[in-house]
């Protein structure tokens, strides 16, 4: 496989996590969880505590981002290589409703119990405070026994930000374990090196088709 295909691979994977990051309600939900965020068949690990996000890709074995909400900086790490590299966090599709620079408009539309959690089902409209016209429309399900945690949410997308004509993302929490993230999970062991960009921090190029055949293998 070509370097640029391989490194479109790991940018799609990495484009996943950012679109996965949960969105927590407005009414006081846990601020320290870990659980899994299920989208399209695909189960990633994830951990919050405070502003800080951590994921695990499921694409690519190893492969950790760590998002700082405070500082707007992304540490990604790949565990495989013992390596890291951090940028500043830029927004590649929907934002992030508990992001401080959105605004969030919604209506209560029903009730429902997913996964045993007594949710409230709002139509809501959302974008950042600097940009009004750019608007998202999401169904969310808060759970009421998690403070308004949102655990499941459907976000139309508009067709500027559609990504292979996939035009609503659906994505949902499951597993979570309240006040299971540790200070560990949010950051970089001394002993990993750090890198200046994607191909070094994974191993080179040789490494990257090793890993992606390990993928295909599996599937």
């Amino acid at each position: 496989m070509k370097k640029k295909s391989l490194l479109s691979v790991i940018l799609v994977a990495l484009l996943l996590s950012m679109w996965l990051i949960p969105s927590p309600g407005l009414a006081g939900p846990p601020d320290n969880y870990t659980a899994k965020m299920v989208m399209e068949g695909m189960a990633m690990p994830i951990a919050k505590m405070g502003n800080k996000m951590r994921t695990e890709n499921p694409m690519m074995q190893g492969l950790v981002t760590i998002h700082f909400m405070d500082s707007r900086k992304m540490i990604m790490i790949s565990t495989t290589n013992k390596t890291y590299m951090e940028q500043a966090m830029r927004q590649e599709g929907a934002p992030s409703i508990d992001d401080p620079r959105v605004v969030v408009e919604k209506k209560q539309i029903g009730s429902e119990t997913i996964d045993g959690h007594p949710c409230n089902k709002y139509d809501s409209v959302f974008y950042m405070k600097d940009k009004p016209a750019e608007k998202y429309k999401a169904i969310i399900w808060e759970a009421k026994d998690l403070g308004g945690l949102v655990i499941r949410s459907e976000t139309a997308l508009p067709p500027e930000k559609a990504r292979g004509g996939k035009n609503k993302i659906i994505s949902e929490i499951k597993e979570i374990k309240v006040g299971a993230a540790k200070s560990s999970m949010f950051e970089v062991p001394k002993d990993y090196r750090k890198v200046e960009n994607m191909m070094e921090m994974m191993g080179g190029t040789q490494k990257m088709e090793d890993m992606l055949k390990g993928m295909k293998g599996k599937k």
